[in-house]
């Protein structure tokens, strides 16, 4: 499946290449799944073959390692699509339940996203039509028949799956792209598709209280509960996800602006609260002996200074020298600024007019509110 998230590298994810430029992680909690499919499907495929205990668990094992490398295809095949499309993907993850390509941005059209969500299923479609071509040359009672076998049905389920309509899966993307056509509106296209998702994410629960009282019920019931949780939050992130991406377009560094307070960077805590207060500002930027802007002041640390320490503590003890990238541009706007921030993390950052002189502080805080609101 295809989605949005966050940039960088997430703690605990293992390297394992890339594709097309794309960084391929694998996420530690694959090994559950891989344990446990081939505790399962080892006398599944000893009562299938008749062959030994041994070779049963080697070619579960053996199904194990290639349904990851399936689903990694699953994937290959949404970041494919999206490059074709020039839609940058940040990477591509394999996890417990599944997998998935983080896209940089959502498409700005709906073909496009019709198109990359369709590629996953069709992938794994083909990947299932394969293995089923080459299980029947080998006979399915034979050891490589029989993961075989285990390809077809695996690869055919999760391209089934995958096509359910509803937000996080690709189903869900392909009933967005097509009302976002009819309608002309992506939010409208996300809110259905949300709302689909978590009433899969209902009947899925449904499904797993049925199943309680079933051979393996406590097991199918836990994977489906923690199926139903991650798509009902993963259409809840989506839709927040089509709601920003709407507003972003009408955003504005220049609304955005706090009015700032330069203050030397010789001055306590104390004394650059008090000027602060004094002339109304919202923020502090530290200049340099020859004035000029040097540092900004973190404003959850200067805050957190306790009153006592606040007359001996140094202002640049709560402050951030201006890198480059703290310094933005008055002009900023939309996907712009966001990408601007994205690229050096902060809380606060000096906002210049074209001629270089400060016009003002720009708090994170206020750009995700705007957004959200």
């Amino acid at each position: 499946m295809s989605a949005n998230g966050p940039r960088g590298r997430a703690p605990g994810l293992v390297p394992v290449g890339t594709f097309l430029g794309v960084p391929v992680y694998f996420a530690p909690s694959w090994l559950v799944i891989a344990v446990l499919l081939t505790a399962y499907y080892t006398p599944v495929v000893h009562n299938a073959t008749g062959s030994s205990t041994g070779g049963a668990a080697s070619i579960a094992a053996a199904f194990a390692v290639l349904f990851a490398l399936c689903v990694l295809a699953h994937e290959l095949g949404h970041t494919a699509v999206s490059l074709a499309l020039h839609r940058p993907v940040r990477r591509i993850v394999i996890f417990l339940l599944g997998g998935v390509s983080e896209l940089d941005s959502e498409p700005d059209r709906p073909r496009d996203d019709f198109l990359i969500a369709a590629a996953g299923p069709m992938v794994s479609a083909l990947l299932a039509a394969v293995a089923g071509a080459v299980g029947h040359v080998l006979g399915r009672s034979s050891l490589p028949g029989a993961l075989c076998s285990l390809l077809l049905w695996s690869n055919l389920l999760v391209a089934v799956f995958n096509v359910l309509p509803g937000l996080p899966l690709d189903g869900g993307r392909l009933i967005r792209a097509a009302v976002w056509r009819i309608s002309g509106s992506r939010v409208t296209g996300t809110a259905i598709g949300a709302w689909a998702g978590r009433a899969l994410a209902v009947a899925l629960v449904g499904y797993a209280l049925v199943m309680a009282h079933e051979s393996w019920g406590l097991v199918n019931g836990a994977v489906s509960i923690l199926v139903a949780v991650y798509l009902w939050i993963g259409a809840g992130q989506a839709q927040r996800s089509a709601t920003v991406a709407d507003r972003l377009p009408a955003v504005r560094l220049e609304q955005l602006l706090r009015p700032g307070l330069l203050v030397p960077s010789d001055v306590s805590v104390a004394e650059a609260l008090r000027r602060v207060w004094e002339g109304a500002a919202r923020g502090v930027v530290l200049t340099d002996a020859a004035d000029r802007p040097s540092a900004i002041v973190d404003e959850r640390r200067i805050t957190a200074v306790p009153p006592e320490q606040r007359p001996w503590t140094p202002v640049t003890a709560v402050a951030r020298p201006l890198e480059s990238g703290l310094v933005l541009p008055v002009s900023l706007s939309g996907e712009e600024l966001v990408d601007a921030v994205r690229a050096t993390p902060a809380n606060e950052y000096l906002v210049v007019n074209p001629d270089g002189s400060p016009a003002g502080i720009l708090a994170v805080a206020d750009l995700v509110a705007r957004l959200s609101s």
